[in-house]
């Protein structure tokens, strides 16, 4: 399965007359190259590959983030332009998603969320004062369910969607749309998810699997192309 869904990664790619910049479907039972967030509100957060899935957990009170970032150049990206697409599992979580042109803990960049208890998929542009809602629509989703997430991001546009099924059933159409011109630079992709706790210690809990970042340009140099993992695409 592992190898269907990577070669569907592959082929979507060359389909939009786009590079695969890099990948990782865990299935080497590692997260090399991903820069963990350790430090701060994550400090108590864990990073773990379990059954070749990508594991972000945390625990404790108040805000429990936890969030994994790299790029193709360097741990940055190489271009501004760029659209990944991930699945995502929402364990136990308030939100999960992907972030785009990010840094972290410096709290910059987009992220593509979804928030199973408010039945929210939106874009936020993330804060010092916390993820700040570009734009949103509401549908049924839940926890402990799998969907594909789809992040774009092409100078001021932003565009998401989210389905579930196999990587095939993609939608045509995006299901959000925005512009915002605050984050220019390529930054980072990455996983970023947290929870909220009281008085009662609160898990965080998200799965992540089939990672793939492509251009969406076709002027990249390809001594700029690499791979999350050290062979190169």
């Amino acid at each position: 399965m592992k190898v269907m869904l990577l070669a569907l990664l592959l082929v979507t790619g060359l389909m939009v007359n786009a590079e695969v910049l890099f990948e990782d479907d865990f299935s080497d039972g590692n997260a090399d190259g991903w820069l963990e967030w350790s430090s701060g509100y994550a400090a108590n957060a864990q990073y773990n590959v379990i059954n070749e899935e990508y594991v972000l957990s945390n625990s404790g009170t108040g805000w429990l983030p936890a969030a994994s970032h790299n790029g193709d150049q360097s741990g940055t990206m190489s271009t501004a332009n760029y659209s990944i697409v991930a699945q995502i599992t929402p364990v136990n979580c308030f939100r999960a998603g992907i972030l785009v042109r990010g840094y972290l803990p410096s709290f910059r960049g987009y992220l593509c969320v979804i928030i199973p208890s408010q039945n929210y998929f939106g874009i936020s542009r993330l804060t010092s004062e916390g993820p700040q809602p570009i734009t949103s629509i509401n549908m049924s989703l839940y926890h402990n369910q799998t969907y594909w997430i789809r992040f774009q991001v092409e100078g001021t546009s932003l565009s998401g969607r989210i389905w579930q099924g196999t990587l095939e059933d993609e939608p045509a159409s995006w299901q959000l749309t925005c512009s915002n011109s605050q984050y220019a630079e390529a930054g980072r992709i990455g996983c970023f998810c947290c929870n909220f706790g009281s008085d009662d210690k609160a898990l965080l809990n998200v799965r992540y699997d089939n990672i793939s970042v492509s251009s969406i340009t076709t002027n990249l140099d390809s001594s700029t192309w690499a791979s999350i993992k050290s062979s190169s695409i």
